[in-house]
């Protein structure tokens, strides 16, 4: 028990460790973070799309060949955009995120309006109109709302690195605790002396 104890006290540090190094770089770093997560995503894309192009061939059951086709054809296509240019597809993703948000912050505000036992609807008014105004900010400054997501990314992920080596290094100094300390352990039961036999008595 103590044993698994510590190994995952060692992957928590380690997890941790790298995360608040992860975090320190994209925070200090954030336009270097910000196009290298670009081109992470452009070489999942490309997979993505690789894998969606060999299942075409073979579709399962219930699979639309069309449609792993058109994933194929849009993953590949993305992934050799944000590989070759990663500032365009930064940009191109940005906008994507700006549009959501913008979209469901008129979906929100719908609700609060045609939907029945919505609660309180000026919550729902007030929170469309927060999702509208933080998707026109990423829309109208692209390139600060990329940086400001990769300073973010960052800072979350040094909290997260953090609480991952509070909770390694605690892990770690219980399974310590429960060890025995060497020369202290010796067995409850005394000794018991090999019987003595007794001298054997003149023969006749």
């Amino acid at each position: 028990m103590n044993e698994l104890m510590k190994r995952s006290s060692t992957y928590l540090i380690v997890s941790g460790a790298l995360a608040v190094l992860f975090g320190i770089v994209a925070a200090f770093f954030p336009i270097a973070t910000a196009l290298t997560l670009v081109i992470v995503w452009g070489v999942y894309a490309l997979i993505d799309g690789v894998a969606a192009a060999a299942m075409a061939f073979r579709p399962g059951p219930g699979q639309s060949r069309g449609l792993l086709i058109f994933t194929a054809v849009v993953g590949i296509a993305a992934g050799l955009m944000a590989v070759s240019s990663p500032v365009t597809a930064g940009g191109a993703l940005v906008w994507v995120l700006g549009v959501w948000l913008m979209v469901r912050g008129v979906l929100e505000i719908i609700a609060a309006f045609t939907q029945r036992g919505a609660g309180d609807r000026w919550l729902l008014v007030l929170g469309g109109v927060f999702w509208l105004l933080a998707g026109w900010l990423i829309m109208a400054n692209p390139g600060v709302a990329a940086l400001t997501v990769a300073l973010w990314l960052g800072v979350l992920a040094m909290i997260w690195g953090i609480v991952l080596l509070i909770v390694g290094f605690h892990v770690r100094g219980i399974a310590n605790e429960g060890e025995p300390i060497k020369g202290e352990a010796s067995d409850a039961s005394p000794s018991v002396p090999p019987p003595s036999v007794p001298p054997a008595g003149p023969t006749a």
